[in-house]
């Protein structure tokens, strides 16, 4: 691969990153804003207790725990 391309390919996923961690955020405050008082982490708890009570939950309870997002990759063929 050319050095352009790559550098190229870096600068999208610097972009990409930098949109993603926005919008993470956002969520994150607007949760907190919402009555969950540790956002995204107090969200994915509640919804596991919500899943467990129902007897559908495939997540551990421990956040920390869960496996790790798969990523899509748009530079593959």
């Amino acid at each position: 691969m050319e050095k352009e391309e790559l550098q190229r390919k870096v600068a999208w996923l610097e972009s990409r990153l930098d949109q993603v961690e926005t919008e993470l955020s956002q969520l994150h405050q607007m949760l907190i804003l919402c009555g969950f008082p540790d956002g995204v982490r107090t969200l994915k708890a509640t919804i596991n207790e919500l899943l467990d009570e129902v007897g559908d939950s495939p997540y551990p309870h421990n956040p920390d725990d869960y496996p790790p997002t798969q990523t899509f990759d748009p530079f593959s063929s």
